[in-house]
């Protein structure tokens, strides 16, 4: 809970509601049963029922006031939070009967009935839905379509998700070697390399065929050695004819 302050939470999402209550002495107050809570819409003014969860006008609200409880006195002393029914910890806007679009809640909390407690009362705000409700999923949806982009996506040519289908190719998936020549020794000179999308398509490439389902073409040449070692290569160089 922020004093003063404003919180943005997503639609349904439940927002921590605690207070920590000082006496005149400056020692927390336990044991108090008169911290409570009080919810104004400010969208309408309409006041928070507490017994149906329904926002309606002043005078027809049966419980205006919610009290806290207290969380622990010995380990968390003069801790007091919002922990009733619907509300698990933290006011539920999901609970809320009548909710209207883009609600903003005024929380205040107050001393019901003592005069002990200094610093009270206290408020913030809660905005509901708005960019949060918009945002909420995206983290997982940016990832999921830069992974879908990167597996499935690959009709644009130097795309992202194109390079990587040929990365992966490159590392012998689905590729077909032809046009292969040889020197006397046995060295080879020059060739082609067909990339597939499947193994099925590059188990029905043929020697020389084109437009057989490939999506990438690279070309090979190699220079042999002079003298006596021309079974050995001089130079390798491999180049993207499409």
């Amino acid at each position: 809970m922020l004093s003063g302050g404003t919180v943005l939470v997503a639609t349904g999402d439940t927002e921590p509601v605690e207070v920590q209550v000082f006496g005149r002495s400056g020692l927390p107050l336990t044991g108090k049963t008169d911290i409570k809570i009080r919810v104004r819409r400010h969208n309408d003014d309409l006041y928070f029922d507490w017994t149906d969860n329904t926002f309606k006008s002043g005078g027809s609200v049966a419980q205006m006031l919610q009290a806290l409880s207290e969380v622990s006195a010995s380990l968390s002393p003069g801790i007091y939070r919002l922990n009733v029914g619907a509300h698990v910890r933290g006011f539920n806007t999901g609970a809320v009967t009548n909710p209207g679009i883009e609600d903003i809640y005024d929380v205040t909390i107050v001393q019901d009935s003592g005069l002990d407690a200094v610093g009270l009362p206290v408020g913030f705000e809660i905005k509901v839905g708005r960019y949060v409700d918009k945002i909420a999923g995206l983290p997982g949806n940016v990832a999921d379509a830069v992974w879908d982009e990167m597996q499935a996506d690959h009709v644009v040519a130097n795309s992202f998700g194109d390079l990587m289908r040929r990365v992966v190719a490159l590392q012998k998936e689905n590729y077909f070697i032809d046009n292969m020549t040889y020197n006397t020794k046995g060295l080879l000179l020059a060739g082609r390399i067909r990339l597939f999308a499947t193994k099925a398509a590059a188990a029905a490439a043929t020697d020389g065929g084109t437009g057989e389902g490939e999506f990438a073409i690279y070309s090979f040449d190699t220079t042999e050695k002079p003298g006596p070692h021309e079974e050995r290569a001089a130079t390798a160089r491999s180049v993207r004819d499409s």
